[in-house]
Formats: C-alpha cells, sequence, structure tokens
C-alpha cells in the first residue's frame, strides 16, 4: 500500500525540498551561528548579525523560522535572508504569511486582518523565498538539525508529520506512542524527550525562554515581547549570544 502523502498546514504547497542536507561544502570555512525567532524585530537582528561578526568574521546564518510578523520591519528581514549569507526553516508564521499570500490572490475582494498588513510590502520574490524554504536543514558533519518547532524521537524527518514539525511545542504519551501537540499543558516538553544523536535547535517557544538540554537547544527567547534575540555559534567558538529588545512589540507569545 502507498504511503499517504504528507500535508502541510492549511493545505499550503509542499517546498521542493521538505529536508534540506548542508554539506561541508556549502558551509566552508564558515562559522554556522543558529539564530532565534526574529518575527520582524530587524534593528536587533543587525545588531546581533553585528555582535556574531565580532567573534568570527566569515559567518553562515541559519534561522530557526518565524522571522515575520509581530515586528515592525519585516520586509528588511525577509530581505536580509535573501543573502548568499543566510539559510533559513519555515515556521508557523511563514505558513500563516502563505495562507494569507494564497487568499488575495484566489479573491481581489479579500481584506487581509490588521496584523498581516506588512505582507502588503513583500514582492513575489519575497514571497517565492518563502515558499521554498524547507522544514527541516540537517548538518551530518556538525550532528545537529534546524526545525522550527520539534520532532518526535523515532521518527525520520522523511516520514515526520510537517505541521508537528512547525506548531508543536510538547509531547504526551498515549499508550507508548509519543503525541505531539502545541499545548504546553499537555504533557512534557518535546526536548526533555529527545536523546539525539544530532543535536536540535529549534524556536516556537518563547514562554520556556532559552532552553539549554543535552541534544536540544530552544532559541525563541521573546524579542518581539521585549526581551531578547538570540544565537549560539554550532562550531568555532561556540559562543551563545543575545541581544536586548529595543521594546515590547507585541504581547502576546502565540
Amino acid at each position: 500500500m502507498a504511503e499517504k502523502p504528507r500535508k502541510a498546514r492549511y493545505g499550503i504547497p509542499l517546498p521542493d525540498v521538505c529536508h534540506f542536507e548542508l554539506s561541508d561544502a556549502l558551509i566552508g570555512n564558515r562559522a554556522v551561528f543558529v539564530v532565534g525567532d526574529v518575527h520582524g524585530c530587524y534593528n536587533e537582528l543587525t545588531e546581533l548579525m553585528a555582535e556574531a561578526k565580532k567573534k568570527e568574521p566569515n559567518i553562515l546564518y541559519i534561522f530557526v523560522g518565524d522571522f515575520v510578523n509581530k515586528g515592525p520591519k519585516v520586509k528588511k528581514v525577509v530581505t536580509r535572508l535573501q543573502q548568499d549569507d543566510c539559510l533559513a526553516v519555515l515556521g508557523n508564521h511563514e505558513l500563516n504569511c502563505m495562507r494569507e499570500a494564497r487568499s488575495m490572490a484566489e479573491n481581489p475582494d479579500y481584506e487581509l486582518p490588521t496584523r498581516y498588513q506588512w505582507i502588503n510590502d513583500l514582492s513575489s520574490e519575497d514571497l517565492a523565498f518563502i515558499r521554498r524554504l524547507p522544514y527541516t536543514i540537517h548538518i551530518p558533519s556538525l550532528k545537529s538539525i534546524v526545525v522550527h518547532a520539534g520532532l518526535v524521537p523515532g521518527i525520520p524527518p522523511e516520514k515526520h508529520c510537517l505541521i508537528a514539525m512547525t506548531n508543536m511545542r510538547n509531547i504526551y504519551l498515549e499508550g507508548e506512542t509519543l503525541i505531539p501537540t502545541n499545548k504546553c499543558d499537555k504533557g512534557k516538553a518535546w526536548a526533555t524527550y529527545w536523546t539525539g544523536p544530532e543535536h536540535v535547535y529549534f524556536g516556537h517557544d518563547a514562554k520556556r525562554d532559552f532552553q539549554k538540554l543535552e541534544y536540544a537547544t530552544g532559541l525563541d527567547t521573546g524579542c518581539y515581547l521585549g526581551r531578547y534575540l538570540t544565537g549560539v555559534f554550532i562550531n568555532g567558538c561556540r559562543e551563545t549570544l543575545k541581544v536586548p529588545a529595543h521594546r515590547v512589540y507585541r504581547e502576546d507569545s502565540d
């Protein structure tokens, strides 16, 4: 029996490459710096990148998703991420962006909700860039995986639920089966179940702030909430850096 095709949230078409493998040839001699949820906080992003440059002069930046929405300069963030020194994975807010853009394309009379007005600033090239983003970036030489929300142990990426990858926060047991959920009040943080061997770098969970476990690091430190933007070198100096938010941009933590 053929396997059922995997589905993205809202029926968004899948990218050509769902799970990108980052080779040593593509990394070159660069330090790899993984950045948490930016959410349109462009000024803080430029400050974090400047701090990173003080540590390592040649950097490949990888973003854990949710670089759009909530903050004040989404267009500038999207433009910056399209440069050659950046890679990114899809987050739930990028999927929201594609859902709203599809609604606009299908219905000329569709009115964007107030919180999505920034989509009007994006070009067709910007939207195409977002549509191409993978769900995971695997870095075999560094024994690392970058994903937005999380992973269920024991399920290979190519068979994993894509919606869980962009939305999960916790895992609960149903018999002997691990079930992912976006709810923080059911089960436990998914990263507490993860035992490697790859180290997973993820975002999506601002309520728990910075998370450092043996095989998982959570990098959503709530910049748009007025806290910090955080990044970590996963090779080179291996330092964790953070810059403070300039102000509170939004007060919800969804």
